[in-house]
């Protein structure tokens, strides 16, 4: 029990460690507002997608 407890706590802080890392890699050039260039494609499920909009 004691073994899953460290293991389970050892998973949950890579878990904050990579998304901590993750939020503070700056966006590459030309990626930085998609939004503003998505003409739309047929993929409703992309948070991009014009059809969100309405």
């Amino acid at each position: 029990m004691v073994q899953a407890v460290i293991y389970l706590g050892i998973l949950g802080g890579i878990y904050a460690l990579v998304f901590y890392l993750n939020h503070k890699t700056p966006l590459p050039k030309g990626c930085e507002n998609l939004k503003a260039e998505c003409e739309g494609c047929h993929d409703t499920s992309c948070c991009n997608n014009p059809a969100h909009d309405l």
